[in-house]
């Protein structure tokens, strides 16, 4: 099978699974900043992000922010998808990263296209604190740290 269509396939189910989840948060918790216990430390939570990463708002009001990170959103999304292109058979895995990065970033886009912000709905206790996040979040990451390695390998130390 061509590499393309295993990243179509991976990219179209954890999509699907992203926003089935979010559904599930939603019909779980009724109220914004609402958690269920899955265990003792991690949770079904329901918790906007209309800002950048992590909340991070920098200096814009809320509708300019989210306009910027739309339209910023979109040509990383452009970028991811011509990268996957271009490794599709000369470097699987770094396409396997761009496919995992993709994923991520097209989630965010189209939660913010559609509600103006991005859903975390799952929940780490870290002692007092909650790390909230979506598996767009962890495919993002896993998707730059494929990149960094494959990266990294190529340097070589003299």
């Amino acid at each position: 099978m061509n590499n393309i269509w295993k990243y179509s396939l991976v990219l179209a189910f954890s999509i699907i699974l992203d926003q089935l989840l979010k559904g599930t948060a939603q019909s779980l918790i009724s109220m914004e900043g609402g958690f269920h216990p899955i265990s003792d430390s991690f949770l079904f939570v329901r918790e906007s992000n209309a800002g950048l990463i992590f909340g991070f708002r920098a200096f814009f009001d809320l509708e300019t922010l989210n306009t910027f990170s739309w339209i910023v959103t979109l040509i990383f999304i452009i970028h991811f998808l011509r990268r996957i292109v271009f490794y599709r058979n000369r470097s699987p895995i770094r396409g396997w990263g761009y496919t995992l990065l993709l994923m991520g970033f097209f989630s965010s886009w189209l939660d913010r296209y559609s509600q103006g912000s991005t859903l975390d709905y799952l929940g780490l206790k870290l002692g007092e604190y909650t790390l909230t996040f979506s598996v767009g979040d962890i495919s993002s990451a896993l998707g730059a740290l494929i990149l960094m390695t494959t990266i990294s390998k190529r340097v070589t130390v003299k």
